[in-house]
């Protein structure tokens, strides 16, 4: 699953700010189409800042995304009154929050909400043991076991939980750090979690970010990888990752690649009548 990761406000200028504030969702209705339009599955909202109102603008946002596209929408948030309002804006339809880590505070606050709303919940494999991100595939997934635990005992079910297993900046020079993310990948993927990173931070701080990215992503894809929150705007990469599902047989039979390459050649035949005319 290819999630459009362009949708939030941190680091964000006051040109994006500052019409949000106004409860101008334009922009950020635009951007979810536009990630849908090039083939992401879902869209990731992030508008935790001093200057929002995340409880009113979050759920309006989500509504008018989900109406506009019709695909899943997730919540990047710990904000509880802003994800209750969001989830109930979106039922009967599923969400996830995000960004849940193993602090029992947290937990305690979030797992209630994502039962009652029936919400999937993304875990964040840090806050109990350490509240730095674990450096071994080991503690990251013992990290993840109390999550998992903790979402047992409300009552969430095993395939509602996601577990990231935390993409680091190739620029902190970090050794081993690729393939501490790849071994946590695989140790959760044989424990039949679903699995996700944010691609996006490889290439952070780091020239050209956008092939690292690609080649991150497309390098976990055969350790278990399920999902992943990418811009949508790199060249090449959705095409390349409906490529790599066909050939690690997530799509055995060929249908997402074939859809998607229709997509892109009547879009192509479309530019080039508009051009004509």
């Amino acid at each position: 699953m290819l999630i459009n990761d362009q949708l939030y406000v941190l680091n964000k200028p006051a040109s994006v700010i500052e019409p949000l504030s106004r409860g101008q969702i334009g922009q950020f209705i635009e951007l979810a189409k536009w990630g849908h339009a090039v083939g992401t599955d879902m869209t990731a909202i992030l508008l935790t800042h001093p200057e929002l109102d995340e409880v009113d603008l979050l759920p309006r946002l989500v509504r008018a995304i989900h109406e506009e596209i019709g695909s899943p929408v997730g919540l990047d948030t710990r904000n509880p009154e802003a994800i209750e309002a969001a989830l109930s804006e979106l039922r009967p339809h599923k969400s996830i929050i995000w960004t849940v880590t193993a602090e029992q505070a947290l937990l305690d606050t979030l797992l209630p909400i994502a039962k009652r709303f029936g919400a999937a919940v993304a875990g964040m494999p840090m806050g109990r043991l350490s509240m730095n991100v674990p450096m071994t595939a080991d503690e990251r997934l013992a990290e993840a076991m109390v999550i998992l635990d903790a979402c047992e005992g409300y009552g969430i079910p095993r395939e509602d939980v996601v577990i990231d297993a935390v993409c680091m900046p190739v620029g902190l020079l970090e050794p081993r750090a690729y393939r501490v993310t790849l071994e946590t990948i695989e140790g959760l993927h044989k424990m039949g979690i679903t699995t996700q990173v944010g691609v996006g931070n490889a290439g952070s701080k780091m020239p050209g970010p956008n092939p690292i990215g690609l080649a991150y992503l497309l390098g976990a894809m055969p350790w278990g990888l399920d999902s992943a929150f990418i811009n949508p705007g790199i060249h090449g990469l959705i095409e390349n990752v409906r490529a790599m599902d066909m050939l690690t047989e997530r799509d055995p039979e060929c249908r997402r690649y074939i859809k998607h390459w229709r997509s892109m050649q009547k879009e192509i035949r479309e530019s080039k009548s508009t051009l004509a005319d």
